[in-house]
Parts: C-alpha cells; structure tokens; sequence
C-alpha cells in the first residue's frame, strides 16, 4: 500500500527506502538508475563461481566495493538515491554494513534480503529471474559485469516495450494522467497503472468476445480475469 501511495517504506535499523519518481529517474538517466538497481540487488546465485561461496551476498557486494573504487561510487550512489543520505561502508567484528549518518541507520545482513525484496517490488522486477538492464558504457558497468561473468549467455529478445513507451503509453492512454503530469508518478505506480490498464482493456475486451459470440464463455474463469485482480510483482 505504501508503494502504491508513493510514500517512503519502513525496511528496519531506522532507515526509510524512497521509491523515485520518474522525473527523477529521467533526471538521473536511466542508463545510471540501471547501474544502481544492479549494484543493489546484487545476488551471488547469479554467479556460477559464487553460488557454493559460504559468504552472503552483502558481504561479496561488500568485498567488491573495498577493492574497486568506481564499483564502490556506483554502490554507495545507488543507496544514496534510495535512502536520501550520505552512504559509507562499516564493520565491527563479525559484520559489514552501509551505513548513513550514524552506525546504527544501517544496511546489514538484517535487513539487506527485505531491502532487496522492496527495490524489486518497487520496480516489477520478478525475483526468481535476473534482470537483464542496459548500464551505461563505463567502467563501473564493466566491473559489474565482471561479477557477473558466471552467468550463462543466453541470446536477448527483441525489446518491445521500455521506460520511454510506458510513460507515452500511460499518459496517452489515461483519462486522468498526462504528458503534464506522469512524471510525478513513482516508478512503482508507473508500472502498477500500465498493467492495471491493461488488465482492464483485456478483461472488457473478452467480454465483448462473449457477447459478439467469438469467444466461449464457458471456457473462461472470471476469477481469473477480473479487472481488479491481484498483479503479479
């Protein structure tokens, strides 16, 4: 519900993850924003060589920020935009962290997963499957693919849909959003609304079927396709 108003959401150790609007996504570039959500939801199984390592994610993410000056920029950027604060790296005896102004506002084994699961969410990524985003021609974009040099290659579909052609799409198509005023819009509710529209249009354009006769009722769960369905995220 709070993705949906818009508002910042509560991920534990006093910290509160801000959901970007589009207008600041585009301000940023998307190419950049890539580059972030890649550095956070940074995940060892995605990496051959890394799935058997007794380390966490987070202190592999970690490990790749203390030994690359420009991995570690993009890292400590990404959690800045997210959390509206200076991002640094810490660890006491047993752990690693980022931490924001004081020790205890922090990223940590505690809260890393759910942080995770919330940037996911936030930005319809499914979370069995690894993203596939288009980070800028950098340095910073090399190193990362660089810890992901286990992953196998696998030929890329054709792109049929992007930022740019959910934005037109959305605000062409919406009686009540426009060109004027989509961009003030979180990257969540961007999604949530393209995909609600669309589930509507689907929904009443198989009603029409059933009643032109060239689709079989019968054969339809309207449980399944209501037009207030729950989305997948």
């Amino acid at each position: 519900m709070k993705l949906l108003m818009g508002t910042p959401v509560d991920v534990g150790n006093g910290l509160l993850l801000h959901i970007p609007k589009l207008k600041e996504i585009i301000s940023l570039g998307e190419s950049k924003y890539s580059q972030y959500l890649l550095a956070c939801l940074f995940d060892k199984n995605h990496t051959d060589e890394l799935k058997g390592s007794e380390l966490s994610s987070l202190e592999i993410l970690f490990g790749y920020c203390f030994h690359n000056e420009e991995f570690r920029q993009v890292t400590l950027d990404a959690w800045k935009f997210l959390f509206q604060s200076e991002a640094s790296m810490g660890n006491d005896e047993t752990n690693v962290f980022f931490y924001f102004e004081q020790l205890d506002k922090r990223i940590d084994k505690e809260n890393f997963t759910y942080i995770q699961q919330i940037i996911r969410k936030a930005n319809y990524i499914k979370a069995d499957k690894e993203a596939e985003y288009r980070p800028a021609n950098s340095r910073a974009a090399q190193m990362i693919e660089r810890i992901k040099n286990g992953r196998k290659h696998r030929p890329k579909s054709r792109e049929t849909m992007n930022l740019y052609s959910m934005i037109s799409g959305l605000a062409w198509k919406s009686n009540t959003i426009s060109l004027v005023t989509i961009f003030e819009l979180t990257i969540y509710q961007l999604y949530n609304g393209f995909y609600t529209i669309e589930n509507i249009d689907n929904y009443h354009h198989i009603l029409s079927g059933i009643y032109a006769g060239t689709v079989d009722g019968k054969q339809i769960r309207f449980d399944q396709i209501h037009w207030a369905k729950i989305l997948e995220t």
